[in-house]
């Protein structure tokens, strides 16, 4: 499982459970203080959210599944409250056994990206802002900016103009062969 250094990231599985409706971490701590609480408004609190956003959040929970996850009485003498049902108990428990086996599915890779990652996650200044040599523009470098990394060798501080080769991929949504963007 991912590591509990903060500074290491940790995905989030978020799945869409039909167009338009989802359940992620957000939707399923609130059905866990929910669950804890008995209460929309607690609950709430607990999240440091308001009322309403979390009664939308059920609501959209509610609406979603066949049978509500999420049974919510009117306040009066005795209060209020909100109760998980028996299915709220159910997705919510398959949500988190789906959020394991994801993270066991992709430890490995995550370990990997964690160790290309920067110190402290932050980023550096605009490493493309000064482009003084022209690398960036034309795929040459002058011999004083950086002579041992240029595949072209300068001689004497100029530039030597050859051609170079590079890799480029397509940015944006691949086109359909033989057809126009469009």
């Amino acid at each position: 499982m991912p590591s509990s250094d903060p500074s290491t990231p940790i995905p989030k599985v978020r799945l869409e459970i039909k167009q338009g409706t989802a359940i992620g971490p957000g939707k399923a701590k609130l059905l866990e203080a929910l669950a804890r609480t008995g209460s929309i408004s607690a609950a709430a609190r607990d999240m440091d959210m308001s009322y309403r956003r979390a009664w939308l959040l059920a609501s959209s929970l509610n609406r979603a599944f066949k049978e509500p996850l999420v049974e919510a009485s009117k306040g009066g003498s005795g209060g209020g409250g909100a109760l998980l049902t028996p299915l709220g108990y159910e997705v919510l428990r398959r949500y988190r056994r789906l959020e394991q086996k994801a993270m066991r599915a992709i430890e490995a890779d995550m370990r990997v990206f964690n160790t290309l990652l920067r110190e402290g996650g932050e980023a550096p200044t605009d490493v493309f802002a000064d482009d003084s040599a022209g690398a960036l523009d034309t795929g040459h470098q002058g011999a004083a900016s950086s002579p041992a990394g240029n595949p072209v060798e300068a001689r004497a501080g100029t530039m030597v103009d050859a051609p170079v080769t590079t890799t480029a991929r397509p940015r944006g949504r691949p086109r359909k062969a033989g057809g126009t963007a469009g």
